[in-house]
Protein backbone atom coordinates (compact mmCIF):
# COMPACT_ATOMS: atom_id res chain seq x y z
CA UNK A 1 0.00 0.00 0.00
CA UNK A 2 1.15 3.55 -0.98
CA UNK A 3 2.54 5.77 2.20
CA UNK A 4 0.32 8.52 2.79
CA UNK A 5 2.35 11.74 4.36
CA UNK A 6 1.42 12.10 7.65
CA UNK A 7 3.25 14.43 10.20
CA UNK A 8 5.40 12.63 13.14
CA UNK A 9 4.75 14.88 15.76
CA UNK A 10 6.09 14.49 19.45
CA UNK A 11 4.01 12.85 21.91
CA UNK A 12 4.07 13.10 25.41
CA UNK A 13 6.09 10.83 27.12
CA UNK A 14 6.79 8.70 24.08
CA UNK A 15 10.38 8.35 24.97
CA UNK A 16 9.33 6.53 28.52
CA UNK A 17 10.40 3.26 28.67
CA UNK A 18 7.76 0.46 27.53
CA UNK A 19 5.32 -1.04 30.39
CA UNK A 20 6.21 -4.94 28.99
CA UNK A 21 3.87 -7.54 30.13
CA UNK A 22 6.20 -10.91 32.32
CA UNK A 23 5.64 -13.11 28.85
CA UNK A 24 6.63 -13.85 25.09
CA UNK A 25 3.67 -15.62 22.76
CA UNK A 26 5.75 -17.22 20.32
CA UNK A 27 4.46 -19.44 17.06
CA UNK A 28 5.54 -21.88 14.29
CA UNK A 29 4.84 -19.43 11.00
CA UNK A 30 4.59 -23.18 9.66
CA UNK A 31 1.36 -23.50 11.55
CA UNK A 32 -0.01 -20.23 10.49
CA UNK A 33 -2.38 -20.72 7.39
CA UNK A 34 -2.90 -17.46 6.61
CA UNK A 35 -1.01 -13.88 7.03
CA UNK A 36 -2.27 -10.23 6.07
CA UNK A 37 -0.23 -6.81 6.40
CA UNK A 38 -2.69 -3.80 6.57
CA UNK A 39 -1.63 -0.67 6.25
CA UNK A 40 2.03 -1.96 6.07
CA UNK A 41 1.95 -1.73 9.30
CA UNK A 42 -0.79 -3.71 11.06
CA UNK A 43 -0.24 -7.93 10.83
CA UNK A 44 -3.31 -10.01 11.11
CA UNK A 45 -2.83 -13.75 11.22
CA UNK A 46 -4.50 -16.81 11.72
CA UNK A 47 -3.39 -20.56 12.81
CA UNK A 48 -4.15 -23.76 10.47
CA UNK A 49 -7.01 -25.29 12.25
CA UNK A 50 -5.21 -27.51 15.43
CA UNK A 51 -2.05 -25.46 16.29
CA UNK A 52 -1.47 -22.45 18.21
CA UNK A 53 1.53 -20.97 20.03
CA UNK A 54 2.46 -20.96 23.42
CA UNK A 55 3.61 -18.07 26.06
CA UNK A 56 6.71 -18.19 28.27
CA UNK A 57 7.52 -16.24 30.90
CA UNK A 58 9.90 -13.46 30.51
CA UNK A 59 11.68 -11.30 33.10
CA UNK A 60 10.13 -7.85 32.63
CA UNK A 61 13.22 -5.73 33.03
CA UNK A 62 14.76 -8.04 30.74
CA UNK A 63 13.07 -8.01 27.62
CA UNK A 64 14.35 -5.83 24.85
CA UNK A 65 13.24 -5.46 21.21
CA UNK A 66 14.95 -4.05 18.55
CA UNK A 67 14.61 -3.56 14.48
CA UNK A 68 17.62 -2.42 12.91
CA UNK A 69 17.92 -1.00 9.23
CA UNK A 70 20.82 -2.36 7.27
CA UNK A 71 22.16 -2.06 3.88
CA UNK A 72 23.51 0.07 0.77
CA UNK A 73 20.90 2.65 -0.42
CA UNK A 74 18.49 1.40 -2.60
CA UNK A 75 19.17 -2.12 -0.57
CA UNK A 76 18.03 -1.19 2.25
CA UNK A 77 15.71 -3.93 4.76
CA UNK A 78 15.21 -4.42 8.71
CA UNK A 79 16.60 -6.81 10.83
CA UNK A 80 14.32 -7.65 14.29
CA UNK A 81 15.17 -8.78 17.13
CA UNK A 82 13.44 -10.36 20.44
CA UNK A 83 15.63 -10.73 23.84
CA UNK A 84 14.54 -12.08 27.31
CA UNK A 85 15.48 -13.43 30.15
CA UNK A 86 13.79 -16.32 31.79
CA UNK A 87 14.76 -17.85 35.60
CA UNK A 88 15.40 -20.80 36.60
CA UNK A 89 16.47 -24.12 34.69
CA UNK A 90 13.37 -26.08 35.27
CA UNK A 91 12.80 -29.13 32.49
CA UNK A 92 9.89 -26.98 31.04
CA UNK A 93 12.83 -24.35 29.56
CA UNK A 94 14.70 -26.94 28.76
CA UNK A 95 12.39 -28.64 26.73
CA UNK A 96 11.37 -25.35 24.78
CA UNK A 97 14.64 -24.11 24.13
CA UNK A 98 15.13 -27.92 22.14
CA UNK A 99 12.32 -28.74 20.83
CA UNK A 100 12.30 -24.47 19.05
CA UNK A 101 15.75 -24.69 17.77
CA UNK A 102 15.66 -24.24 14.27
CA UNK A 103 12.13 -23.48 13.78
CA UNK A 104 10.70 -20.50 11.97
CA UNK A 105 9.23 -18.42 14.57
CA UNK A 106 7.19 -15.53 15.03
CA UNK A 107 6.70 -13.84 18.30
CA UNK A 108 4.19 -11.45 20.03
CA UNK A 109 5.23 -8.66 23.16
CA UNK A 110 2.01 -7.06 24.93
CA UNK A 111 1.90 -4.05 26.77
CA UNK A 112 0.68 -3.15 30.66
CA UNK A 113 -0.96 0.53 29.62
CA UNK A 114 -3.41 -1.08 26.59
CA UNK A 115 -0.79 -0.19 23.91
CA UNK A 116 -1.49 -2.44 21.02
CA UNK A 117 0.89 -5.81 20.65
CA UNK A 118 3.52 -5.88 18.34
CA UNK A 119 4.26 -8.72 16.15
CA UNK A 120 8.07 -9.61 15.44
CA UNK A 121 9.27 -11.85 12.18
CA UNK A 122 7.47 -12.46 8.99
CA UNK A 123 6.79 -15.65 7.16
CA UNK A 124 9.36 -14.29 4.78
CA UNK A 125 11.49 -13.25 7.67
CA UNK A 126 11.29 -15.61 10.57
CA UNK A 127 13.01 -15.61 13.86
CA UNK A 128 15.39 -18.35 14.79
CA UNK A 129 16.20 -18.85 18.62
CA UNK A 130 19.08 -18.61 20.29
CA UNK A 131 19.82 -19.63 23.70
CA UNK A 132 22.23 -19.14 26.66
CA UNK A 133 21.86 -21.17 29.49
CA UNK A 134 23.90 -19.94 32.89
CA UNK A 135 24.02 -21.77 36.42
CA UNK A 136 26.11 -20.14 39.02
CA UNK A 137 26.58 -19.90 42.63
CA UNK A 138 24.48 -16.41 41.87
CA UNK A 139 22.02 -17.02 39.74
CA UNK A 140 20.48 -19.75 37.37
CA UNK A 141 18.79 -18.09 34.09
CA UNK A 142 18.36 -18.61 30.56
CA UNK A 143 18.51 -15.66 27.87
CA UNK A 144 16.95 -16.10 24.87
CA UNK A 145 17.47 -13.84 21.91
CA UNK A 146 14.75 -14.58 18.80
CA UNK A 147 16.33 -13.18 15.65
CA UNK A 148 16.20 -12.36 12.06
CA UNK A 149 16.81 -15.11 9.89
CA UNK A 150 17.13 -13.10 7.02
CA UNK A 151 15.91 -9.20 6.63
CA UNK A 152 13.04 -8.10 5.91
CA UNK A 153 10.05 -5.45 6.56
CA UNK A 154 9.45 -3.33 9.87
CA UNK A 155 7.76 -4.66 13.41
CA UNK A 156 3.93 -4.26 12.95
CA UNK A 157 0.78 -4.35 15.52
CA UNK A 158 -0.47 -7.46 16.06
CA UNK A 159 -4.74 -7.44 15.67
CA UNK A 160 -5.46 -10.69 16.04
CA UNK A 161 -6.15 -12.49 19.52
CA UNK A 162 -2.74 -15.30 20.45
CA UNK A 163 -4.12 -18.49 20.06
CA UNK A 164 -3.36 -21.15 22.91
CA UNK A 165 -4.21 -24.46 23.12
CA UNK A 166 -7.29 -23.53 24.95
CA UNK A 167 -10.04 -21.40 24.46
CA UNK A 168 -10.99 -18.38 26.86
CA UNK A 169 -14.87 -19.73 27.38
CA UNK A 170 -17.74 -21.56 25.32
CA UNK A 171 -20.88 -20.26 25.37
CA UNK A 172 -23.75 -22.38 25.51
CA UNK A 173 -26.09 -23.49 22.64
CA UNK A 174 -28.61 -20.73 21.25
CA UNK A 175 -26.48 -18.17 23.09
CA UNK A 176 -26.87 -14.76 21.53
CA UNK A 177 -24.43 -12.85 22.87
CA UNK A 178 -20.99 -14.25 24.40
CA UNK A 179 -19.72 -13.44 27.99
CA UNK A 180 -15.72 -12.34 27.29
CA UNK A 181 -15.04 -11.50 31.10
CA UNK A 182 -12.20 -14.10 30.78
CA UNK A 183 -10.36 -11.28 28.71
CA UNK A 184 -8.59 -11.04 25.39
CA UNK A 185 -8.46 -14.47 23.45
CA UNK A 186 -10.71 -17.27 21.45
CA UNK A 187 -14.31 -18.47 22.45
CA UNK A 188 -15.93 -21.65 21.16
CA UNK A 189 -18.96 -21.25 19.67
CA UNK A 190 -21.67 -24.13 20.20
CA UNK A 191 -24.29 -25.24 17.21
CA UNK A 192 -28.19 -24.48 17.90
CA UNK A 193 -30.42 -27.50 19.36
CA UNK A 194 -33.03 -26.26 17.17
CA UNK A 195 -32.26 -23.08 15.06
CA UNK A 196 -29.31 -20.66 13.94
CA UNK A 197 -28.85 -18.15 16.76
CA UNK A 198 -28.51 -14.65 15.80
CA UNK A 199 -25.28 -13.43 17.99
CA UNK A 200 -25.72 -10.07 18.99
CA UNK A 201 -23.37 -8.31 22.08
CA UNK A 202 -19.94 -9.58 23.69
CA UNK A 203 -20.30 -8.73 26.96
CA UNK A 204 -18.10 -7.81 29.69
CA UNK A 205 -15.78 -6.44 26.91
CA UNK A 206 -13.10 -4.19 27.41
CA UNK A 207 -11.99 -1.03 25.40
CA UNK A 208 -9.24 -2.01 23.22
CA UNK A 209 -9.18 -5.87 23.73
CA UNK A 210 -9.62 -8.23 21.03
CA UNK A 211 -11.77 -11.30 20.39
CA UNK A 212 -11.52 -14.07 18.53
CA UNK A 213 -15.16 -16.49 17.88
CA UNK A 214 -14.62 -19.83 16.51
CA UNK A 215 -17.22 -21.36 14.43
CA UNK A 216 -18.66 -24.39 15.72
CA UNK A 217 -20.37 -26.06 12.76
CA UNK A 218 -23.25 -28.35 12.89
CA UNK A 219 -27.05 -28.11 11.48
CA UNK A 220 -27.20 -24.48 13.02
CA UNK A 221 -24.25 -22.41 13.12
CA UNK A 222 -24.52 -19.14 14.84
CA UNK A 223 -24.85 -15.90 12.30
CA UNK A 224 -23.92 -12.31 13.04
CA UNK A 225 -25.54 -10.58 10.27
CA UNK A 226 -24.70 -7.96 8.03
CA UNK A 227 -27.37 -5.55 9.62
CA UNK A 228 -26.48 -5.86 13.49
CA UNK A 229 -26.01 -3.04 15.78
CA UNK A 230 -22.75 -3.92 18.07
CA UNK A 231 -20.82 -5.68 15.49
CA UNK A 232 -19.21 -3.56 12.76
CA UNK A 233 -18.68 -6.00 9.64
CA UNK A 234 -16.07 -5.81 7.10
CA UNK A 235 -17.79 -5.12 3.82
CA UNK A 236 -21.41 -5.55 5.35
CA UNK A 237 -20.73 -9.42 4.94
CA UNK A 238 -22.40 -12.08 6.90
CA UNK A 239 -20.84 -14.20 9.27
CA UNK A 240 -21.72 -17.41 9.77
CA UNK A 241 -20.00 -19.45 12.22
CA UNK A 242 -18.87 -22.76 10.04
CA UNK A 243 -16.93 -25.47 11.07
CA UNK A 244 -13.10 -23.96 11.07
CA UNK A 245 -14.71 -20.58 10.44
CA UNK A 246 -13.21 -17.63 12.69
CA UNK A 247 -13.69 -14.19 13.12
CA UNK A 248 -11.84 -11.46 15.18
CA UNK A 249 -12.68 -8.33 16.29
CA UNK A 250 -11.68 -5.33 18.17
CA UNK A 251 -13.75 -3.53 20.68
CA UNK A 252 -13.94 0.18 20.76
CA UNK A 253 -16.07 1.82 23.94
CA UNK A 254 -18.19 4.56 21.66
CA UNK A 255 -20.08 5.99 25.09
CA UNK A 256 -20.73 5.90 28.77
CA UNK A 257 -21.30 1.80 29.25
CA UNK A 258 -21.46 0.57 25.41
CA UNK A 259 -19.02 -0.61 22.77
CA UNK A 260 -19.18 -1.74 19.18
CA UNK A 261 -17.25 -4.28 17.96
CA UNK A 262 -15.24 -3.86 14.67
CA UNK A 263 -14.14 -6.76 12.31
CA UNK A 264 -10.24 -6.70 11.98
CA UNK A 265 -10.09 -10.17 10.08
CA UNK A 266 -11.75 -13.61 9.55
CA UNK A 267 -11.82 -17.04 8.28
Amino acid sequence: MTYAKVNVTKTDKAGVGAARKAKVFVFDWNEVATHTRVDNAVSVLAFSSGKYGIEVYADQKSIKTSADSNGDFNATSIDQSVEFMHPGNAVEIRNFQSAWLNKEMGAVIDYCDGTTPKIYGSPCAPLALQFKAEETSEKTNSVMTLKSIVSGADVADFNTTTTLDTVKGTPAANATTVAVAAGAGEYQLTTGSASAATLTDLTSAVDGNVYTLLGSGGTYPSTIPAASTNFLLKNGTTWTALAGAKITFKCFKDGASTYKFVEVSRV
